[in-house]
C-alpha cells in the first residue's frame, strides 16, 4: 500500500504502535544491536521507518487502535488551533498542522512518527509543572554557601539544555526544598534517575528565587552522584 492511499488516522494508529513497541528512535538513528561476539542480533530502525514499513505490508487496526488514534488527533489540533489563532504557531507545530490536514506523504509520516513522544514529553511537563507549582509555597533554602553536604534527593525533571550540551536537573530535598544543578558526565543520565531518588555530593553554589515560579532554589555545583535508589 502506497503512502498516499492511507488515512491520516491510520498512520497516527502506526506511529502509536511504533512508540508503544520501541519508544522513539529518531529519523537517521536507526541501528544494530549485537552480541558478545561482534554479531548482529537485532536491527532498530528508526520510527519513521517502522511506520513506512507497517502501512507498506497493509497493516490494518481494530477500533480501539483507531479510537486511540482519533483521540491523539483531536488533543492535537485542537492545541494547535490555540495556538494559531494567538499566533503562536512554532516551525514544527506549523509542519504538524500541515501534516495532519494535508494528503498523507513521507513529509507527513515523519512529522506523525514523533507526535506520540511529543504527547508523552508534554504530559510530563504538565506534571513537573504542577509539582513545581505546590513546592513553591514550601520550598526553603538549603544549607550554607560553600558548604559541601551529602543528601538524598528525589529527581523531578531533567532537561537537556541543547544550546549548551548539558543537563539541568531538578530535585527536591526532603520532601520540599528545590535542588538543582548541573550534569555534564553522562549523556544517558536522564533514563538512569529521572523520577529515582538519588545520593548526590554537591557544593551549595547559591540561593536564588526561581523566574517562572517564584519559588526558592538551591543551586549546588561539583556534584556527584554517590548512589540511586529504586
Amino acid at each position: 500500500m502506497k503512502i498516499q492511499d492511507c488515512s491520516i488516522v491510520d498512520i497516527i494508529a502506526a506511529s502509536i504502535a511504533v512508540y508503544k513497541s520501541q519508544g522513539f528512535v529518531k529519523s537517521g538513528y536507526g541501528h544494530y544491536e549485537y552480541d558478545d561476539d561482534g554479531n548482529i542480533i537485532k536491527e532498530i530502525k528508526d520510527n519513521k521507518s517502522m511506520i513506512s514499513d507497517m502501512l507498506f505490508a497493509g497493516k490494518t487496526f481494530n477500533d480501539e487502535e483507531l479510537k486511540e488514534a482519533n483521540e491523539l488527533a483531536d488533543t492535537i489540533n485542537g492545541k494547535m488551533m490555540l495556538k494559531k489563532l494567538t499566533g503562536q504557531l512554532s516551525n514544527f507545530e506549523s509542519n504538524v498542522v500541515k501534516a495532519l490536514n494535508d494528503t498523507p506523504n513521507n513529509f507527513a509520516v515523519s512529522i506523525i512518527a514523533s507526535l506520540p513522544h511529543s504527547i508523552s514529553i508534554d504530559k510530563k511537563r504538565e506534571k513537573v509543572n504542577d509539582r513545581m507549582s505546590q513546592l513553591k509555597h514550601s520550598s526553603m533554602f538549603f544549607g550554607e554557601k560553600g558548604k559541601r553536604y551529602d543528601i538524598n534527593v528525589e529527581i523531578i525533571d531533567v532537561k537537556f539544555i541543547q544550546t549548551s550540551n548539558v543537563y539541568m536537573i531538578t530535585g527536591v530535598y526532603a520532601g520540599k526544598d528545590l535542588i538543582k544543578f548541573w550534569w555534564r558526565d553522562q549523556p544517558d543520565v536522564s533514563d538512569i534517575i529521572t523520577g529515582k531518588t538519588v545520593g548526590i555530593r554537591g557544593t551549595v553554589n547559591k540561593h536564588e528565587n526561581s523566574r517562572y515560579t517564584g519559588a526558592k532554589e538551591t543551586m549546588l555545583n561539583r556534584v556527584k552522584i554517590t548512589k540511586i535508589q529504586n
